[in-house]
């Protein structure tokens, strides 16, 4: 019998004498997606899948002072309780910091449901009399879980509820939230969708008024979908809710209304004391089909009868099903932390003694049906398959939840060792090498297996699932098998083997794979079905190192971070700027494209973008344009073996071209040598773009741009890298780093920076927020912001640069729709007309001139220009607007002498002068 200990002993007076009586602490976090949620200001939004719960104020789709409400399910509290205290603990998320005040409500319901996705689903639910003000002043810090993230004693809210409206022990309480704030005031906790682990978790201290009150809390065995099997044990769960010892209690259990056993316990059950009983009398259940099993505990006084009965329904199905079986199918299953031997995964091997359940197997996720064992590294799973005839067999198809990682054996041989798994020998205790994407931990994972693995009838499949920590708080595993599957387009993948060039792409029916022996025999297509289009290019005769530092700055360039392998988006944004045309070939000239970092993960098309950006690099240098791509920590991840980040879709391509992830982008590949050009800073003209920024560690170590740059190639290359090295490629190197964006640094840190590395400003992504931001008096321009959001809302945003000056570029694809803002103020906006002239930016002849003034623009400035003249008092004496490449303004009626000309369109100002001589 296994005791399970739940309660603080505290001595109280009862009727006048000295009693034991109990404070029961009972615990409970949000379980699952659809008990937190986030309600609009008005009502008109509904979340229930953020990662994170803002009190009260969220800048996101423009929430505003948003409520709160928060589910916990299974309160197990006798409704007779005295709730002595109870509180809400929640786990920051970040720093956020402000005055704020919280109205804390119950909703007063006997049964609330769990939130949707539908307006005004919080703010119509009814709500408790007792409320909680909750005063905040003291800051949070990121994952901090002490006094100040837990509300006030809410016990009158939770005691109004469960003495209402026929509450019973088991239900749900519900809590509503609102408050003050702004977009600098608020507070920050983690949800159930940003980490089960750290949601919210309700605690309730309570005293039981009951002297007498022993229940049966659950049934544990049989489960719901049991395996057939004449002799089933059977498992209850017995509580103590009373106020005394409870002993010589009497369980039984009944089949379809019949009774089966009735057994008595004379082991003590101690106050607020749960145990496992398990009957000597096993259940009949060879027979598949659907059973009524019932049990319940009896003992003499117990004064509260109504949870002394549970009642479940019964699948008893076979143990052998169909090879293709679907998900949420049946397993035996081992997580008992025991090492099942050598042998656990032949078909030989006898698990009957393990448990039976249906998946999704795990914990820590809510959406479990089956929910096992914590804090193992290994997790066991078998299945038995027929096979009717192996002859008619061909490939078949296994898909697959495994966080985090998994060994799959088809009759004792392994099929599938997972990328998050390590080489070399699995053992019991062998864990996952990194965790899994967190998005993407409840994804299928999809791998082709060979018919020849099988056998005609009964076939065993065998799968461990590993974890890559002890102290993981959550595991997932499903699995099912199909006869086919259509992948998802991508690639081409260049790989060279000796003098042979291997061309590889993943289509929706399968592998393509083509052998060349010459780059010139190589024409390269991006196929990109669900845009309804393609791009083809050619292989790049060589790839040279890029250089640290150009000299001059560009006329024009447009730079952006972090699209993360979003195609649509990109492309969007290219077009707006007229970067590229409708059949992606470069039309911006002279101009220069900047990524600064992260076109890798999370995004689906991000094969495709490297190519395009491949692609667009050589017929800029063409034109006299350039494209630089600055590598960002995402790149490097993928370069370096850390995949908690990448789409599923390339894990299953990456197992079907029989590759290893790291495999797709070694010095063996032509965007692994690509890839491996790139710097990790440049200085282009007055100004530096990396990705994360120039933190004071890095600065102090008085790199050169090349230094910086050589040490990132070496952790691009897997190279050993130590001292300055690992400080410039380390969490406050130059890609990781968020000190500038986060502005933690002074005016004068970030000035003396700027000397130091020679520039007027730097341009950073990797921290995202709401739009560009100009920071340090504008000496750092912060451009990452949510592009996939802008993008679902019809257009996308950048950094434009156009003749010393910044603006925010806003686009929806369309040239002429686009628009630009000036932020802050230009570095060079006023240019001698002579000098330009010199440059062969505009033409302005003759200077001086007696009659008339030619204005030329080159086609890449051409656009619509205003233009004004003022004399040298500042009298304005003519003004106009120039529509062609070539105007003429008539002068002769001037007076003699020096004149200013201000040409300014939407993105450029340019003023200088010019002389009327008579």
């Amino acid at each position: 019998m296994k005791k399970i200990n739940l309660f603080l002993l505290v001595l109280l007076s009862l009727n006048g004498s000295i009693a034991f009586s109990q404070t029961i602490i009972f615990q409970q976090q949000i379980l699952t997606s659809t008990d937190d949620a986030e309600e609009k200001f008005d009502g008109s939004y509904v979340s229930t899948s953020s990662s994170d719960i803002e009190m009260a104020y969220d800048t996101w789709n423009d929430q505003g002072l948003q409520k709160i409400g928060l589910r916990f399910d299974k309160v197990t509290i006798p409704s007779n309780a005295t709730i002595t205290n109870a509180y809400i603990q929640f786990t920051a998320k970040g720093d956020t910091s402000g005055t704020i005040a919280m109205t804390i409500k119950g909703e007063n319901t006997a049964q609330s449901i769990p939130f949707e996705n539908k307006i005004y689903n919080i703010s119509n639910r009814s709500t408790t009399n007792a409320n909680v003000i909750w005063n905040l002043t003291k800051s949070w810090a990121d994952e901090e879980t002490e006094s100040i993230q837990k509300t006030p004693n809410i016990s009158a809210i939770v005691s109004e509820i469960i003495t209402s409206n026929g509450w019973k022990n088991g239900n749900p309480i519900t809590f509503i939230i609102n408050g003050t704030g702004d977009r600098s005031n608020y507070r920050k906790a983690y949800s159930f969708d940003g980490n089960a682990s750290l949601a919210a978790k309700l605690v309730v201290a309570y005293t039981s008024n009951s002297n007498h009150d022993l229940a049966l809390s659950a049934i544990i065995n049989p489960t719901t979908n049991s395996y057939a099997n004449p002799a089933t044990p059977v498992q209850v769960k017995i509580s103590n809710y009373g106020n005394s010892i409870a002993s010589n209690y009497d369980v039984s259990y009944s089949i379809n209304g019949n009774l089966i056993a009735t057994e008595t316990s004379n082991t003590p059950l101690s106050i607020g004391e749960s145990t496992i009983f398990t009957f000597t009398q096993t259940a009949d259940l060879k027979t598949t089909g659907n059973y009524n099993l019932s049990a319940s505990v009896t003992i003499n006084d117990d004064e509260d009868t109504s949870n002394n009965t549970l009642a479940t329904s019964i699948s008893v199905i076979n143990e052998i099903e169909d090879i293709f079986f679907t998900k949420g199918s049946s397993w035996r299953y081992l997580d008992t932390g025991t090492n099942p031997g050598d042998l656990w995964n032949t078909s030989d091997f006898n698990a009957r003694s393990w448990k039976e359940g249906i998946a999704h197997f795990g914990f820590g996720e809510g959406d479990e049906a089956t929910i096992i064992n914590e804090g193992l590294a290994t997790y066991y799973f078998r299945k038995k398959i027929d096979v009717p005839d192996v002859t008619a067999l061909n490939d078949v198809y296994l898909h697959i939840i495994h966080d985090d990682g998994a060994m799959v054996y088809i009759n004792g041989k392994e099929v599938v060792r997972t990328e998050t798994m390590p080489l070399g020998v699995i053992e019991h205790t062998t864990t996952a090498r990194q965790r899994a994407n967190t998005t993407n931990e409840n994804n299928f994972y999809t791998y082709k297996v060979n018919a020849s693995y099988f056998v005609s009838g009964t076939n065993t499949i065998a799968i461990s699932i590993h974890n890559s920590s002890l102290s993981s708080s959550d595991l997932s595993f499903d699995c099912y098998i199909t006869p086919n599957h259509t992948y998802q387009q991508d690639g081409p993948y260049v790989q060279y083997h000796g003098n042979d060039i291997i061309v590889s792409e993943v289509t929706p029916n399968g592998l393509v794979s083509n052998t060349y022996t010459s780059k010139s025999e190589v024409t390269l297509t991006c196929k990109l079905p669900h845009m309804g289009t393609s791009f083809s290019f050619p292989l790049k005769t060589e790839i040279n190192t890029e250089v640290s530092v150009y000299p001059t700055s560009p006329s024009k360039f447009l730079v952006i971070s972090d699209f993360d392998g979003n195609i649509e988006a990109f492309t969007m944004l290219l077009k707006g700027e007229g970067i590229i045309d409708n059949q992606f070939n470069w039309t911006y000239e002279d101009g220069h494209l900047i990524i600064t970092g992260d076109l890798f993960d999370r995004g689906f098309h991000i094969t495709e973008c490297m190519w395009l950006l491949y692609k667009l690099e050589s017929e800029a240098i063409a034109k006299g344009g350039k494209v630089h791509l600055i590598i960002g920590n995402h790149e490097m991840m993928n370069m370096t073996d850390d995949w908690r980040y990448v789409e599923t879709k390339y894990f299953n391509n990456a197992h079907l071209m029989g590759k290893r992830m790291l495999d797709l982008y070694d010095a063996s590949t032509e965007l692994g040598r690509w890839l491996r050009s790139k710097n990790i800073i440049e200085k282009i003209g007055n100004y530096a773009f990396m990705h994360g920024g120039i933190s004071k560690e890095v600065a102090e170590l008085n790199l050169t741009y090349d230094q910086i740059n050589n040490y990132g190639r070496l952790e691009m290359n897997s190279a050993p890298c130590y001292g300055d090295c690992a400080t410039v490629t380390g969490g406050d190197g130059i890609y990781w780093s968020r000190d500038m964006a986060k502005e933690t640094y002074s005016q004068e840190t970030v000035d003396a920076i700027l000397t130091q590395f020679d520039v007027k400003r730097i341009i950073i992504g990797h921290t995202k927020d709401a739009s560009i931001r100009a920071l340090y008096n504008e000496k750092v321009m912060a451009i990452d912001m949510y592009h996939i959001d802008n993008f679902y809302d019809g257009y996308m945003e950048a950094l434009q640069f156009q003749i010393g000056c910044f603006y925010l570029f806003h686009t929806d694809g369309i040239k002429a729709n686009s628009n630009y803002t000036q932020i802050g103020n230009c570095d060079n906006t006023t240019l001698n007309l002579l000098d330009v002239n010199k440059e062969n930016n505009f033409k302005v002849y003759p200077n001086p001139t007696n009659r008339f003034l030619n204005i030329q623009l080159p086609t890449n400035l051409l656009e619509n220009y205003a233009y004004t003249i003022v004399d040298q008092t500042g009298k304005q004496i003519a003004a106009g607007k120039l529509y062609s490449a070539l105007s003429k303004i008539k002068v002769d009626s001037y007076a003699a002498g020096k004149y200013i000309l201000t040409l300014k369109s939407s993105t450029s100002t340019i003023t200088g002068y010019f002389i009327l001589k008579r």
